[in-house]
Parts: structure tokens; C-alpha cells; sequence
């Protein structure tokens, strides 16, 4: 199962032309992801670190595509599939964003994730986000979600700065229950690193 999903991942990527966007990164300081993007089609490939045995590892795969539409909006949809390599678990689901930005220094985010886990059957996750970028190179961010940061869904308010230098944007974010203790309070590093081969 696993060369099978190397082989689907190989081939999506293959069909996609050379020019267009690279981009490397890092999601919640225990995911790599690595993917392209011609016009408004991409395809992401993320991959657990080894923090843990190899078989337990696990990857997913994004196929996406963005538009631009009146008013500022941009539409973003994904479908996407993730299995942990010891066939323990898998999961597969969607997503549809709407980003509102009439100022660079105002934007609004709305995204729902409707998914299914094989351990937690369907789940729907959401995420509400507020954007402000008051700087040239910095930018804060607020919100509420139950997007999972790993599997399951948790209603969570975070926040955040973002650092955006040339190829390189940086945003670090800190989230709490909405419900619950603040000891299950969490800090996340996430990075992204663009190449533009145009």
C-alpha cells in the first residue's frame, strides 16, 4: 500500500509542468509538506517527522485548486488523502476556503473540512480568521477553530504573528480550548519557502 501511494504521489506530481511555484514548509513543528503550483492547480505532499517507528509514520496528499473571484474573494478547494504506512489508520476528506481581503491590511478567512477517519468516523472542521497586516513585512492574525492540528477535532481561539520575508513567510501561532484548561495551551512554528520557476 504504501509503493502504491509513492506511485500515485510520483505520478501527480509528474504531470505538472516545470514552470510554475515550488514551495517547502513546515506545519506545527512535526509536519513536512513540499509541493507545486501551475496557474491555479497545486498538489501538496506532507509527511510526519520521524518522531516516532517508520511504519507509524504517516503521509498525505493534497490535490487543490485557487481562484480569484469578485470583491476580493478567493475560492481555494482541496481534496485530500493521509494513511499512517502500518495501514493503522487512514483518512480522507475536503476543504473549501473563502479569503476576503478588500485591504492588504484587513482580511477574513472561512474554511470547512468535512473528513472521515477510520478511527473517528466523520467529523466536520471549521475555521473562522481574522487578518491584519499593519506592517510591510508583519502581519497578526486572530480566530477560532476545530480544524485538527493532528486528528480529531477541538474547539480552540488562537493567535499569531506572521513574518513575511521575501520567499520566505514565518507564522508562528499559540491556541487554547475553547473549553478547558489553559495547560492544554499549545505553541505552534509553521514556515513556508516559495520559489517562483516563471
Amino acid at each position: 500500500m504504501k509503493k502504491a501511494f509513492i506511485c500515485l504521489l510520483l505520478a501527480v506530481v509528474s504531470a505538472f509542468p516545470v514552470d510554475g511555484e515550488f514551495f517547502v514548509g513546515m506545519r506545527n513543528q512535526r509536519f513536512l509538506f513540499t509541493g507545486l503550483q501551475h496557474g491555479p492547480y497545486g498538489v501538496v505532499y506532507e509527511q510526519s517527522l520521524l518522531n516516532q517507528d517508520p511504519e507509524q509514520q504517516h503521509g498525505r496528499l493534497w490535490l487543490y485548486a485557487e481562484y480569484s473571484l469578485p470583491l476580493s474573494v478567493t475560492l481555494w478547494y482541496a481534496l485530500y488523502g493521509e494513511m499512517q504506512y502500518d495501514l493503522d489508520y487512514y483518512e480522507y476528506g475536503g476543504e473549501l476556503a473563502l479569503q476576503w481581503a478588500p485591504k492588504k491590511f484587513f482580511q477574513l478567512k472561512v474554511c470547512y473540512r468535512p473528513f472521515y477517519d477510520s478511527d473517528y468516523l466523520v467529523k466536520h472542521g471549521y475555521l473562522l480568521k481574522l487578518y491584519s497586516q499593519p506592517f510591510k513585512d508583519v502581519g497578526f492574525f486572530v480566530g477560532v477553530k476545530n480544524m485538527p492540528d493532528y486528528r480529531n477535532v477541538e474547539r480552540r481561539f488562537f493567535g499569531g504573528a506572521l513574518f513575511d520575508v521575501g520567499r520566505l513567510v514565518v507564522y508562528p501561532e499559540i491556541s487554547t480550548p475553547v473549553h478547558g484548561s489553559f495547560e492544554w495551551t499549545r505553541v505552534n512554528l509553521n514556515f513556508v519557502y516559495r520559489y517562483d520557476f516563471n
